[in-house]
């Protein structure tokens, strides 16, 4: 297999904007997306990924779109022109006020996300198990010309091994399965023999009761040629102990504040993947 230079996998502490900094703007909206996008060129924005009815790619965490939006119903139940007629900014609320309701705050495609902006780096995170979500996916990517500035990321194996098979130089997370692993043999002494995960390792510190981040997994990690972010980060304090640890970037949802506490934070020169074994 061949290698492949990318942007994340260069030196440096990354603020990932988690769901786009869901404290600052409506989550996986295009005002989230693009307010995060102007406070760093450096910045890296998650996006979660789900399927409509009428395979159409758009920005949500939840099946269920009524946490989010003054709609109803669940995403890969409803099609796209329905989705489209929600308010995603309904729900997202600052000291007692609404500022978004009724300000055309929608829900975006996948492919508006990536034509409005061109050069940012983001986590594509992707939700649900439809067959050719994947597939679809990744016909994105490569219509965008974006392989070079994504990572994508899913808990679910099968969307990441078929990405992985059909381009095997683009740059993935982790999937459940492999950190599941990854942890349980490092328990025992035995993570050396732990499979390499594709580039990026998106993990929280803890699960649970169970404490799943520890200095020996960022270097045994580092030591592979990974990167280790931690998921979700919301307090500053956090942030200056992980990085101090070896973690070489924090997912949180208010991207500003983290942005100015770490404002030496990166170094732009790209990495090599290592070729997948």
């Amino acid at each position: 297999m061949g290698f492949a230079k990318h942007a994340l996998l260069g030196d440096g502490f990354r603020i990932v904007a988690y769901r786009g900094g869901a404290d600052e703007r409506p989550e996986n909206t295009l005002a989230a997306f693009e307010h995060a996008a102007s406070l760093s060129k450096s910045i890296v924005i998650e996006l979660d990924v789900r399927r409509t009815l009428d395979g159409v790619l758009v920005a949500m965490h939840d099946d269920d779109v009524s946490r989010t939006t003054d709609g109803a119903g669940k995403v890969s139940e409803l099609d796209h022109d329905t989705l489209r007629s929600f308010d995603a900014g309904y729900r997202f609320e600052k000291s007692g006020q609404f500022p978004y309701r009724g300000c055309g705050v929608g829900i975006p495609t996948v492919s508006e996300v990536l034509a409005r902006l061109p050069e940012q780096l983001l986590v594509l995170d992707v939700h649900g198990e439809h067959p050719s979500i994947a597939h679809d996916l990744a016909r994105l990517v490569e219509q965008h010309g974006a392989a070079a500035r994504v990572v994508i990321a899913s808990e679910l194996t099968n969307v990441v091994h078929r990405t992985r098979r059909a381009h095997p130089d683009w740059l993935l997370s982790a999937t459940a399965g492999q950190l599941r692993a990854r942890v349980l043999l490092e328990r025992i002494h035995l993570d050396t023999l732990a499979p390499r995960t594709g580039g990026i390792v998106m993990i929280p510190e803890v699960h649970g009761s169970l404490r799943v981040l520890t200095p020996r997994f960022v270097a045994h990690a580092h030591a592979r040629g990974e990167r280790v972010w931690v998921w979700v980060v919301e307090q500053l304090a956090d942030s200056h102990r992980l990085r101090a640890m070896g973690v070489d970037g924090v997912f949180t949802p208010s991207p500003t504040a983290f942005l100015q506490a770490h404002d030496d934070h990166l170094t732009t020169a790209p990495a090599v993947i290592p070729p997948f074994p």
